[in-house]
């Protein structure tokens, strides 16, 4: 399989973009472009200047290989659009939604506006060669727009152009142009200034983007596509993996309005998730599920997974018990001592191995989870090559579950810091490290109360506070790092108050 190169007609993709034969996979990011950069990219097809090229994959529209999307502002322009993508845009979605927007006027606001903007170009300026301050927008609110509308309540092209303003949208129909430029234009400049106008006009009339195409054969291969977007989006937003099985997997489950609707409907998720748009959490009840088969969750064998594995109902199943197994259990302080699992969860892939735990047993072994646990947690085991820590405790503490005998290495390895005393605490002062946080889960599972409040400090507002004050030790001249969480505890901030600058054997005795 080989990409071809070829050359298409922009306003030809803008047309094919309007009638749903050029579309977007469902994994292509949101428009972000703002007015600035629409009018930039005018300027550079106005001088004929190389805009990047296009990478299309060709596909049969009765069988797409991921979940189409339209251009944005194709709906809203063509209310009859249907889906019926001939090609999709791999690579190009800001540059060519960006000139989907300046011809077809779509009546929705761009990034950093309330309001829909329509793009012109200022025919004086183009006749005299200042290309730089040619192109500009109007909101359809500003008072000069509005001056333009007429009693049909859309652009009077006539008036625009009889004061030397060319709409962009007037290019969704050349014909149209051409019309205009021989009943109108010509006769607003002097033969000099429209010959200077057509050689600019002509260069985006005619121009020819260079395109990069994938033939019909890779639709069979998504995961090789994938990839190669990887490679060529660069400096665009970062394909996830996640994004990718949700337009993949779009005939068989709707991931994405099966969040939304999790997301709604269980209370513990939500409390984990925060946002909807928090796709890190369904992405992991797609890990726990593939962990639980034995597979590997590498991005690169992700995008492989089947139908098989990831349906409806084994991510009902994944739902249920992160619900109702793995949450409520961490919820509970007396277990895991994770006041907050937004705040004190030491690793999220905990999350996933436990789900993926529950997935593979029924009934798991307590004791032997909760040693791999606090083991995971103490050795700081999944700071770094996550992916593969993972895969690699999966199985040694599902072996361990059959096996007395094997025990798995990131237990051995704590229990051995812990013989040999080399196990400490005194480097500790990054708050988002898992030793930082195990402490305060430790603090938490064991009912601690503040020092005046006999209260449990589990589930209220508090921050970590000095035990000794720095203050104090400052005063007292002592030199020590009064920030290593050996000097730390959660209290309330009016305990903070009364203990100011005393030390522990005045505030102790109160």
């Amino acid at each position: 399989m080989k990409i071809q190169q070829g050359h298409n007609k922009l306003l030809d993709l803008l047309k094919w973009a309007y009638n749903g034969q050029l579309m977007l996979p469902d994994f292509q990011r949101n428009f972000v472009w703002a007015r600035n950069d629409i009018e930039e990219l005018i300027k550079s097809l106005l001088e004929d200047m190389f805009i990047g090229t296009f990478l299309i994959l060709y596909t049969n529209p009765s069988s797409v290989p991921f979940k189409p999307i339209f251009i944005q502002g194709a709906k809203e322009v063509n209310p009859d659009i249907e889906v019926n993508p001939t090609m999709l845009v791999l690579d190009g979605q800001q540059r060519i939604t960006a000139m989907f927007y300046a011809v077809y006027s779509p009546k929705i606001p761009l990034r950093y506006t309330e309001t829909p903007y329509e793009f012109f170009i200022d025919l004086d300026k183009l006749a005299n060669d200042d290309v730089e301050n040619s192109v500009f927008s109007w909101s359809v609110k500003w008072r000069e727009y509005v001056s333009y509308i007429n009693d049909e309540g859309v652009l009077d092209y006539q008036k625009l152009l009889n004061d030397k303003i060319l709409p962009m949208s007037i290019f969704k129909n050349k014909d149209k142009y051409l019309d205009l430029k021989y009943s109108i234009i010509k006769n607003v400049l002097d033969d000099k200034q429209l010959k200077k106008i057509d050689s600019y006009i002509n260069n985006l009339l005619d121009y020819d983007v260079m395109t990069l195409s994938l033939n019909l054969l890779y639709n069979e291969k998504p995961e090789e596509i994938a990839t190669l977007f990887e490679r060529i989006n660069k400096t665009g937003i970062k394909l996830s993996t996640y994004d990718l099985l949700t337009a993949r997997f779009y005939k068989f489950i709707k991931l994405r309005e099966e969040w939304e609707m999790v997301f709604e409907k269980k209370p513990n998720i939500r409390r984990y998730a925060l946002r909807v748009d928090n796709t890190n959490v369904p992405f992991s009840f797609i890990q726990a599920l593939v962990l639980s088969k034995g597979k590997s969750i590498k991005s690169r064998d992700l995008v492989k997974v089947d139908k098989d594995l990831l349906n409806k109902e084994n991510w009902e199943k994944v739902v249920d018990i992160v619900e109702n197994k793995v949450l409520s259990n961490l919820y509970q302080i007396s277990n895991f001592g994770v006041a907050d699992v937004r705040k004190w969860l030491p690793y999220n892939p905990l999350i996933t191995l436990l789900t993926a735990f529950y997935l593979k047993y029924n009934y798991i072994d307590i004791e032997k989870i909760s040693l791999w646990y606090w083991s995971a947690v103490f050795t700081e085991r999944y700071s770094g090559a996550t992916e593969s820590m993972m895969m690699k405790d999966f199985r040694e503490v599902s072996e361990w579950f059959e096996d007395n005998s094997k025990i798995p290495e990131v237990v051995e390895q704590f229990f051995m810091q812990l013989s040999k005393e080399t196990f400490n605490l005194r480097n500790v002062k990054r708050r988002g490290s898992s030793k930082y946080k195990g402490v305060f889960n430790l603090i938490f599972k064991n009912g601690a109360v503040d020092f005046y409040k006999p209260e449990s400090l589990a589930f209220n507002d508090l921050e970590d506070h000095h035990i000794f004050p720095k203050n104090f030790l400052k005063k007292k001249n002592v030199e020590v790092d009064y920030d290593v969480v050996l000097n730390r505890t959660l209290i309330f901030d009016e305990t903070n108050k009364k203990i100011s600058n005393k030390s522990p054997a005045e505030y102790l005795k109160d």
